[in-house]
């Protein structure tokens, strides 16, 4: 059994295998008996133990790729408070153990990949980073199929691991030639400039405002832990292609605004689905925000209620990949790839990524060996059990 951790990822994995597998985990999907997939569960606790604010969530989600006869699990542990950052509510992950000093790190989580032959573990993989390079993948998946193919320009919301991640998948499928940031953090944003200049040797600027950066852009993406709306769909050029990381960060004037707004699959609206339909009353984007703002429980619900008021300009991103629809009509169109519809958060994209990552790390002897025996359990016939 190998474990691979997050510096054994970045050695095995690039963008651009990141993103070859994503495409192909989606493909998969699309023809409708490849993958399977389950929403998975999820268990949260808001306010219990950290006060206000705070919410605990385990989630486990399982993925069987029936064409390379693997299953994936992943689970999620984490604690998130909400904290007032530049003027807006803002969720972030605290440790679980030692200070509760807020920042910025994703969900601690695991990826556990197992042979569906024999049963067995092969891996064990540490989820950071290849799960924030796969969002950055899905983010260049729905740009490779709905943007323009003269795109050029990219108006970044965000410069955290995230915005890191979406920016080498965009730059990957178009030809990229200024991208303009913006964080409320002005140190911030000027450092992701600079050290995202010297990766992708292109014009990349900080600007002082989100509409400086979502006017003129033929690509808008928003990649932040808001729990408000970043930017107004006013500012959103007729041809631009916007895609979001969360739901949290649109409001309805987006969804009004697009032509097209991208899913990734018919089945995807059981992603995150909740049987209790109570949770969301009301005003669904008022329902959205104020969710968001306590924690966790109801927000992606108050999300599908407000994307399904415009099933209308619903296109899947499976039938895109296909040929079966195109990504857009005319150059004038508006598209939108909006979380949790096109959320890259859904499990299928680990299918053929996870297995890859395995292979690649085994090839070039990466990562570390835990002997099956300790991994596996040998049952006897009539086990003896102590006493006392």
């Amino acid at each position: 059994m190998l474990l691979l951790t997050n510096e054994d990822v970045k050695r095995v994995l690039t963008m651009e295998k990141c993103l070859e597998a994503v495409e192909e985990s989606t493909r998969r999907v699309g023809r409708g008996k490849l993958v399977k997939w389950d929403a998975g569960r999820q268990l949260e606790e808001q306010g219990g133990f950290g006060g206000p604010g705070s919410a605990y969530g385990l989630r486990l989600r399982p993925v069987f790729d029936l064409a390379d006869g693997v299953a994936i699990l992943r689970i999620n542990s984490w604690a998130s408070v909400g904290v007032d950052m530049y003027g807006k509510t803002r969720h972030v992950i605290v440790p679980i153990a030692g200070e509760r000093k807020p920042h910025n790190s994703e969900k601690p989580g695991w990826l556990h990949l197992y042979d569906m032959r024999t049963g067995r573990l092969l891996a064990i993989v540490q989820d950071r980073d290849i799960q924030v390079m796969r969002v950055g993948a899905v983010g260049g998946l729905c740009t490779k199929y709905m943007a323009r193919a003269d795109a050029q320009t990219i108006g970044l919301i965000g410069a955290g691991w995230m915005a890191r991640s979406l920016l080498l998948g965009n730059y990957l499928v178009r030809n990229i030639r200024l991208v303009k940031v913006y964080s409320p953090n002005p140190k911030n944003r000027a450092e992701y400039c600079e050290r995202m200049k010297q990766q992708l040797n292109i014009e990349i600027i900080p600007v002082s405002s989100a509409e400086e950066a979502v006017r003129g852009a033929d690509i808008v993406i928003s990649a932040t832990n808001s729990a408000e709306p970043t930017f107004d769909a006013e500012w959103v050029e007729k041809g631009a292609h916007v895609y979001c990381v969360t739901g949290a960060e649109y409001d309805e004037k987006m969804a009004q605004k697009a032509d097209r707004i991208a899913w990734t699959f018919p089945e995807s609206s059981h992603y995150d689905s909740k049987s209790d339909a109570t949770a969301v009353t009301g005003d669904i984007q008022k329902a959205k925000e104020a969710s968001r703002k306590q924690g966790y429980a109801g927000y992606r619900v108050a999300g599908w209620r407000l994307l399904e008021q415009f099933a209308s300009k619903r296109v899947y991103l499976t039938d895109i990949i296909e040929g079966r629809t195109p990504g857009r009509i005319d150059e004038k169109e508006i598209t939108f790839s909006p979380s949790p519809a096109a959320g890259s958060a859904i499990a299928i994209r680990f299918a053929v990524l996870v297995p890859r990552v395995y292979e690649e790390a085994k090839r070039r002897g990466i990562g570390h060996d835990i002997p099956d025996e300790l991994m596996h359990q040998e049952a006897e016939t009539f086990p003896v059990y102590p006493l006392r």
